[in-house]
C-alpha cells in the first residue's frame, strides 16, 4: 500500500493491519490483503454496508485507487471479501484495534480544559442479530446470533476493543480475556450486573483500575447486604446524597443516589478486591402527558474512594455520574452500529465474517470521529452520518481520511 502518512490516525492503523496474517497465502491470492482491507473500510467511511457495497466501492473509485494501490489481479468482487472475512483471524484484527487505539486515545485535551481525573472504559456485550440462521428446510439446524464484548471510552466517544464471544462462551468469561492486555491504570471500568464477578473486579484491581459493578440476582448476598445496609440512609434523606432532574421530550426524570462508605459491618466486604464504597441509584421516570410514574432502584459497589477532603456529596455526584455515563456505550455506540452501520442487518454468517465486520466497522467510527471534516465549530459538531455522506460525495474529505499525500495532488 502506498504512501499512507505513518504519523496519521490512519497511517498508525495500517502499520497494525499489516501484521496481519493473510488465510489465503496456499491459495496464492491475486488481491493483495492491505488494498482489500483499505477498500473494506474505503466502503464503510461512505456508508457502504456489505460485500457488494464493497465491490461497488471499488468500481466506482478504480480510477482513484489506481493512483495508489496496485490492484494486481484487477477489481475484487464481493465474493472475494466475502471469502476473505469468512477466513480471516478475528483475533488478529482485533489486536489491531486495541494496538492501534492505544496509540491515539490519548489525545491533548482541548485548550483551556484539565485533563480528566480517570478514564472512563464502559464494558458491554452486543448481540450481532443478523448473524442467526433459521433452521433450514431439509431440518438442519440454526446458529444462533453471534456476539461481541464491547469496551468505550466514555466521554471521547472511541471503541477502545473488542473480543469477539465464542459460541460455546459468554461474555462473563471473555471479559478478563478483553481487559488483561489493557493499561488500566487511571482508569474507571463500568459495567453492568452480568460483570459483577469477584474474579473479573480482582483483576481490574491487580492491573491498577478501578471498578463501578451493578449488582443484581446474579449476587444475591451482595444485593441483599446493600440494600439492608443503605436502607436507613434512605429513611433518613429521602433526596439523597444526590439529585438531579432533567425534563425534556414530554418527561420529567430525576436521579438520586445514596452512599455508603463506611464498610466496617458490610457482609460481603470481603469478596470484592479493593472494595471502597457501596450505593443504591434510584431513577423516576413521569410521563407529563399521561402521568403514569416508572421507578427502578439499582445497587452498586465500587472500588473508588472520597478523595481527602471530598465531601460525600460530592462523591455521591461523581459516581452517580459514571452511572448514567456508562449507557452512552448503549445510546453513542450499539445505537450507531446498528442504525448507521446496519450492523443488526448485516446477514455476513460465514466464518469470521461476523466479528471481523464489527472490527471495520468501529475502525471506521473511530476514524470518522477522529477526523472533523470542516475546520471550527460547525465541523466539530457533525453527525456521524454526514460524515459518511460528505466522505461519499467529496474525494478531498475521503482522501483525507486515508492522510494519503499520493491523493491531495
Amino acid at each position: 500500500m502506498a504512501t499512507l502518512d505513518p504519523d496519521s490516525p490512519f497511517g498508525r492503523l495500517a502499520h497494525h493491519l499489516s501484521a496481519l496474517t493473510d488465510p489465503r497465502q496456499a491459495r496464492r491470492p491475486v488481491h493483495l490483503l492491505d488494498e482489500l482491507l483499505l477498500m473494506s473500510l474505503g466502503t464503510f467511511f461512505t456508508g457502504g454496508r456489505t460485500f457488494v457495497d464493497m465491490e461497488h466501492f471499488a468500481h466506482g473509485h478504480e480510477d482513484w485507487l489506481r493512483t495508489f494501490m496496485e490492484l494486481p489481479g484487477g477489481l475484487p468482487s464481493h465474493d472475494t471479501f466475502g471469502r476473505l472475512f469468512a477466513a480471516l483471524d478475528a483475533r488478529q484484527l482485533e489486536d489491531a484495534l486495541r494496538q492501534w487505539c492505544a496509540s491515539v486515545e490519548i489525545a491533548p485535551e482541548p485548550a483551556g480544559l484539565p485533563p480528566p481525573a480517570l478514564r472512563h472504559l464502559a464494558l458491554d456485550g452486543k448481540t450481532l442479530r443478523g448473524s442467526r440462521s433459521a433452521p433450514g428446510p431439509d431440518n438442519t439446524a440454526g446458529t444462533r446470533a453471534r456476539a461481541v464484548l464491547n469496551l468505550w471510552l466514555a466521554g471521547r466517544g472511541l471503541t477502545l476493543a473488542q473480543r469477539r464471544i465464542p459460541d460455546d462462551g459468554s461474555e462473563i468469561d471473555q471479559a478478563p480475556l478483553l481487559l488483561r492486555h489493557l493499561q488500566l491504570k487511571g482508569a474507571v471500568i463500568t459495567a453492568d450486573a452480568a460483570h459483577a464477578q469477584t474474579a473479573t473486579a480482582s483483576q481490574i484491581i491487580r492491573q491498577g483500575g478501578d471498578y463501578v459493578l451493578c449488582v443484581k440476582g446474579n449476587q444475591p448476598g451482595t444485593q441483599q447486604a446493600v440494600r439492608e445496609h443503605l436502607a436507613p440512609l434512605i429513611a433518613a434523606a429521602s433526596q439523597g446524597h444526590c439529585y438531579t432532574a432533567d425534563k425534556a421530550h414530554g418527561r420529567l426524570e430525576e436521579r438520586r443516589c445514596w452512599l455508603g462508605t463506611d464498610l466496617a459491618d458490610f457482609a460481603p466486604r470481603g469478596q470484592w478486591s479493593g472494595l471502597g464504597a457501596i450505593a443504591i441509584v434510584e431513577t423516576r421516570c413521569e410521563n407529563l402527558g399521561t402521568g403514569a410514574v416508572s421507578t427502578e432502584q439499582r445497587c452498586f459497589i465500587t472500588s473508588l474512594r472520597p478523595r481527602p477532603g471530598q465531601t460525600t456529596e460530592a462523591f455521591a455526584a461523581v459516581l452517580a455520574g459514571l452511572v448514567r455515563a456508562h449507557w452512552e456505550i448503549e445510546n453513542s455506540l450499539h445505537w450507531r452500529l446498528d442504525v448507521i452501520m446496519g450492523e443488526d442487518a448485516c446477514r455476513a454468517r460465514s466464518g469470521e465474517a461476523p466479528a471481523n465486520l464489527a472490527v471495520l466497522r468501529k475502525i471506521a467510527l473511530n476514524t470518522l470521529k477522529l477526523h472533523p471534516p470542516l475546520p471550527g465549530k460547525k465541523g466539530t459538531a457533525m453527525s456521524i452520518r454526514s460524515r459518511q455522506y460528505l466522505a461519499s460525495i467529496s474525494p478531498n474529505y475521503l482522501a483525507s481520511l486515508l492522510k494519503t499525500p499520493a491523493l491531495a495532488n
